[in-house]
């Protein structure tokens, strides 16, 4: 098929961007780091601020080693936490402050080690403490020590064994369906993403509308099967490709408008397979292409499969023969 075989040339031959920065400022050693600043060695940062070590985190400041957590401040090592302050080691908890070691508590305050907890302070392993018998308690352990990580582990594991735990994670959500969704509405089938609405079998992304099959990309509208395409509107099948609108089959490029099968292009109008256009033309020659997809089964993510190992794994998924 020639836009088939075109359009994968072009993925071999034309350079690809190492890192991805989007609005981004002081964000060294860092990739896909989106209207953030001042994040090193992160990866998937939204309008974050002074993190360290984060992976696809969003609105956090003042964080190190979090993964996917979402309005977060002074937290370290949190995975999944949404709303918390100067929380350390904890997971799936919200709207929490001064707790470690703690899994699926909400609205707790100077808890350790607990699990399964709601709008409680001063617990120790799930046992309620006076603030005085709970500083001291605190103050016999030795984080530095691996025994006495070992014994917090130990507690935490045979809490989590015996307290029941919510099969999925919502904040703040109405008619959602998936895990670990926060401030969405209307969202099917998501997972990990952030202020979305109307969106189908999404994840990792945030503040989206009206898009479907999205994978790392944010304040985007109108999408189709898009990977770490932020900024988009009315885009399908697109790969790294940004602040960008109306187009299809780009990658690796930046604002355009009204493009087709482009690769690492910029600022760029009615074009096709890096060739420009007059708008009557493009039309047409769309159209055409259009048809030449549908009619090969091929109007999806296959062109961009250009390895051996892409063509042979979709050949044994499809248990059918791949024509390019």
């Amino acid at each position: 098929m020639p836009f088939i075989q075109e359009f994968q040339n072009l993925l071999r031959t034309q350079p690809r961007y190492n890192l991805k920065l989007v609005m981004a400022e002081n964000c060294g050693y860092s990739d896909t780091a989106v209207k953030s600043k001042n994040c090193y060695y992160c990866f998937g940062v939204f309008y974050c601020e002074d993190v360290y070590y984060g992976r696809y985190s969003r609105k956090c400041s003042d964080c190190s080693g979090v993964s996917f957590c979402v309005n977060c401040q002074w937290c370290t090592e949190c995975v999944d936490c949404v709303n918390c302050y100067s929380c350390d080691f904890c997971q799936d908890c919200q709207n929490c402050a001064e707790c470690q070691y703690s899994q699926d508590c909400y609205g707790c305050k100077n808890c350790f080690g607990c699990v399964g907890l709601y709008q409680k302070q001063y617990h120790l392993f799930n046992q309620p403490l006076s603030k005085e018998e709970y500083v001291q308690k605190i103050a016999q352990f030795d984080l530095s020590n691996p025994d006495h990580l070992a014994f917090i582990q130990t507690q935490v594991e045979a809490l989590k064994r015996k307290t029941p735990l919510p099969a999925f994670h919502q904040t703040m959500t109405e008619n959602c369906t998936g895990d670990h969704i926060t401030e969405s509405k209307n969202c099917f089938n998501c997972y990990d993403i952030f202020a979305s609405e109307d969106c189908l079998y999404t994840v990792e992304a945030n503040a989206n509308k009206d898009c479907v099959d999205l994978t790392v990309c944010f304040e985007a509208e109108a999408l189709y099967s898009c990977v770490q395409s932020p900024l988009c509107f009315n885009c399908n099948f697109c790969l790294h490709t940004d602040r960008s609108s109306d187009s299809e089959f780009c990658a690796y490029s930046r604002n355009l408008k009204n493009c087709f099968g482009c690769v690492y292009l910029e600022n760029k109008e009615y074009h096709i397979l890096n060739q420009p256009y007059s708008p009557e033309d493009y039309a047409k020659k769309v159209a055409e292409i259009h048809q030449e997809l549908i009619a090969g089964g091929h109007y999806n993510l296959t062109p961009y499969f250009i390895s051996d190992y892409e063509h042979n794994r979709l050949q044994t998924e499809t248990d059918s023969p791949l024509i390019l």
